[in-house]
């Protein structure tokens, strides 16, 4: 009986050489070691025993975060083509953001200075206003939304056929620990106008520059 056993396992079951006995696996899920002298026995089973995370390991995730004053260098973060745009032109389609960070008295701003390639912008894309936002889309899976404080007005260029705004939202807290925690893939701009998507062109701006801002 024992014999048919074991046959009925090595046909049925995948083998594995492990040091000087098999290894089997019945269809039904068990593990049988089959030794040398011919005795065979089911494997035991680790039992798994449960952790808790530690405690401290939570806070430090929530500690407050401590500010100092300062601002940082501009940098451009959001470089993409439009979709309007590329209606009227393969070559002069592009729009670009640089990004500032602002530290001071305990708040964080984030200055944004857009630069569309088109003398006529506000026909296409109006203003920023108090309903407009940037939608980013995380390397974790995570979406933030930016909302802007403020209505900003187009500076239009005819001569150099481009268009800037320049406009500031301020950050919360919750926002800088998503912010600093994960890369930007994507950006949806809500104009008042339209809304576009864009290419993140410093996709690590907020982990490099935030860290930078604090104690």
């Amino acid at each position: 009986m024992k014999n048919i056993l074991i046959l009925v396992v090595l046909f049925l079951a995948n083998i594995n050489q492990i040091d000087a006995q098999l290894k089997l696996k019945t269809p039904e899920g068990k593990v049988v070691l089959l030794f040398d002298n011919g005795t065979w026995k089911y494997e035991e089973t680790a039992k798994v025993e449960k952790t808790n995370v530690p405690i401290k390991l939570v806070a430090e995730t929530e500690k407050p975060i401590t500010l100092i004053d300062a601002e940082l260098e501009l940098q451009t973060v959001i470089k993409g083509v439009s979709a309007k745009l590329s209606k009227f032109s393969k070559t002069n389609n592009e729009v670009k953001a640089d990004f500032q960070i602002i530290s001071k008295e305990g708040k964080v701003f984030l200055k944004t200075n857009w630069k569309l390639m088109d003398a006529e912008g506000f026909r296409f894309f109006g203003y920023i206003t108090k309903k407009s936002k940037m939608l980013f889309a995380l390397s974790n899976g995570e979406r933030i939304e930016l909302q802007y404080e403020g209505d900003a007005a187009p500076k239009e260029y005819p001569k150099y056929k481009f268009t800037t705004f320049t406009a500031e939202l301020e950050l919360n807290e919750a926002q800088i620990r998503k912010l600093q925690n994960a890369y930007l893939e994507t950006v949806e701009m809500y104009w008042s106008r339209r809304t576009e998507s864009y290419e993140i062109f410093n996709p690590d701006y907020f982990v490099k520059e935030l860290p930078k801002i604090m104690k």
